[in-house]
């Protein structure tokens, strides 16, 4: 049993118990870089700073960032420039592939959170620069988003969508109004889960649907890269979902599993930059290379519900 101490890390960081359960205990599972610092500055580290620790909970086997830095710095996680969702142009090779990836989503994403609903109200939370609003108002919904990003909020705001700037569970949101409500990759990110997810899950109407997409801790290419795996993204993403974990998290709250899904091109994604973060010059290239036969192995094994890169998790208020 590990019960690492906040006096191992700068003030600024807190110790939590399990969001989940709430258990106190939990045993150490890896320890991880902030990729999204330098090469050069985390050469220069010492190994206690580039340590972040993501935990296992002895109750649950829930797996989260513990210690975490609180809630009023996490926005110094987030540089300009360097994270890729919040990037609408520049970001080197991979900011555009990113981007093109996007643009071929946006319709999948479409028909998989939409099936059998007709038009309505949308909420998408952690909306990013507001493409995927943008594309569902061209299709007949009414839509609107929340954004804890003052800069990607504003971009969303230029292309016409309706955006409130904060943390979901810091807002006034409505209740029972919204016939569908998305989280792309974003649940991972907000420090007060249970605040946040009970007020999601209020602001949607009986029937309405919940659309949930997170990085899946227990995908091939996770197993693979270990620590190295980008999509631990430490300290941004503060927990890492399984299935069992998002039904204890929602059932409490009336929230039923539909189904689940694996997002279809995350495996390269994910494999591309858990090869390329780490190392710089013809290396990357040829790390690109056995990255992109990693992702093609985790993309056949997502056709297993549970074993992609990331899944989509579908849930029905009742």
């Amino acid at each position: 049993m590990n019960n690492t101490g906040v006096g191992d890390h700068p003030a600024v960081f807190e110790e939590i118990p399990c969001p989940i359960c709430g258990s106190h205990t939990h045993q150490q599972l890896l320890s991880v870089a902030d990729r999204l610092k330098s090469k050069a500055e985390r050469a220069s580290d010492q190994p206690q700073d580039n340590a972040y620790k993501i935990v296992a909970c002895s109750s649950c086997g829930f797996l989260f960032l513990n210690p975490r830095p609180r809630a009023e710095e996490l926005h110094k996680y987030y540089p300009s420039g360097y994270y890729d969702p919040h990037l609408s142009s520049g970001g080197g090779l991979f900011g555009s592939l990113f981007r093109t990836i996007r643009h071929f989503m946006l319709k999948w994403k479409e028909v998989k959170v939409s099936r059998d609903l007709s038009t309505g109200n949308l909420l998408d939370v952690g909306c990013g620069t507001g493409e995927f609003l943008v594309h569902m108002q061209k299709r007949g919904w009414d839509v609107s988003g929340v954004e804890i990003s003052p800069d990607a909020a504003q971009i969303a705001g230029r292309n016409g969508c309706n955006v409130l700037v904060g943390d979901p569970a810091d807002l006034n949101l409505p209740e029972e109004k919204y016939d569908l409500v998305t989280l792309w990759h974003s649940l991972e990110h907000l420090p007060d889960l249970s605040k946040a997810v009970d007020k999601i899950c209020a602001s949607l109407k009986t029937g309405g649907r919940l659309a949930i997409a997170v990085p899946n801790p227990e995908s091939i290419d996770a197993k693979f890269y270990k620590a190295h795996w980008v999509a631990w993204d430490a300290p941004r993403h503060l927990y890492h979902f399984r299935s069992r974990d998002l039904t204890s998290l929602l059932k409490p709250r009336g929230m039923q599993e539909e189904r689940t899904l694996s997002m279809l091109m995350d495996p390269f994604y994910h494999a591309l930059l858990s090869e390329t973060s780490w190392v710089t010059g013809l290396k990357s290239w040829f790390r690109a290379l056995r990255g992109f036969l990693v992702g093609c192995i985790s993309f056949i094994s997502g056709f297993k519900p549970g074993q992609g890169s990331s899944t989509l998790f579908l849930f029905r208020k009742h």
